[in-house]
């Protein structure tokens, strides 16, 4: 299967407000598509739409030769779209390296997230040696993911005790834990200091090369424009630009709608 997610004609209503309007795009594997915007733009409505936890008044969204409109969030996911949000959801409970082992368990199994961390993550069927091999090879895959970012330092660590750029960091590692196609990041640099901001650029850059498509909402512009390809600007849930960076970064629509306001 392609890994290109098409969104086409997308709609959204509520009542009689119009968050988005006929919104069209694509996105490829190996590339990052900025989408910006100013507050109320629609983002994050976008981004229901795609995971599927809302369903668009009109449209559609596909990855390759799947259609995507009208799945659940769970369905979607198995795909091979995963996403954050702008507030990090948390396994409270269990450390960091047994909430990825959980994200890499629903990858293989079927979505298995025990709330008891001395659960095996493999289901019973497997008979306990082989289950207890194969819980000990996803918490090292976990280590590893987290070696990889570079906060490895971080997998005995309960949840609990996160900072909130932390929490980013393992909602993050938790997404790309699932091996997705395409991976949509909600503001990823928000409330976060200068060496995490750079954590999370290269953990972008790095899903990049690697083959993941990645979708990415953020206002702080001069970071969004440091690692995206191309660029979607909404304004009032309307597409109002859509280009390589550098040009859109110098559309003086979007300097008048957007940028000016954000880099001024």
């Amino acid at each position: 299967m392609s890994a290109r997610l098409a969104v086409r004609g997308i709609t959204m209503r509520f009542g009689g407000v119009v968050a988005l309007e006929d919104v069209s795009f694509e996105a490829e594997a190996g590339r990052v598509l900025g989408i910006m915007g100013p507050n109320g733009a629609g983002k994050t409505t976008l981004f229901n739409v795609i995971s599927g936890v809302q369903k668009p008044t009109q449209g559609t969204v596909a990855l390759g030769d799947r259609t995507l409109t009208g799945r659940g969030v769970a369905a979607i996911a198995g795909c091979g779209v995963t996403r954050t949000f702008q507030t990090p959801m948390m396994f409270w409970g269990l450390d960091v390296r047994e909430s990825i082992a959980c994200a890499l368990a629903a990858r293989e199994f079927g979505g298995i997230f025990p709330p008891d961390p001395l659960r095996s993550l493999v289901p019973s069927g497997f008979g306990w040696p082989r289950r207890r091999a194969a819980d000990a090879a996803l918490r090292e895959r976990a280590d590893a993911l987290l070696a990889t970012m570079g906060i490895a330092e971080l997998a005995g660590r309960p949840t609990e005790s996160l900072s909130f750029g932390e929490e980013r960091f393992l909602e993050l590692a938790r997404a790309l834990a699932i091996e997705p196609l395409m991976l949509l990041l909600d503001e990823p640099l928000s409330g976060l200091n200068p060496d995490e901001i750079e954590i999370v650029l290269q953990t972008i850059v790095r899903a990049r090369d690697a083959g993941v498509g990645v979708l990415l909402v953020e206002h702080a512009v001069g970071e969004l424009l440091s690692v995206a390809d191309r660029v979607v600007v909404l304004d009032h849930g309307r597409k109002i630009a859509e280009g390589a960076a550098r040009d859109v970064a110098a559309d003086p629509v979007v300097i008048d709608a957007y940028i000016g306001d954000e880099l001024g």
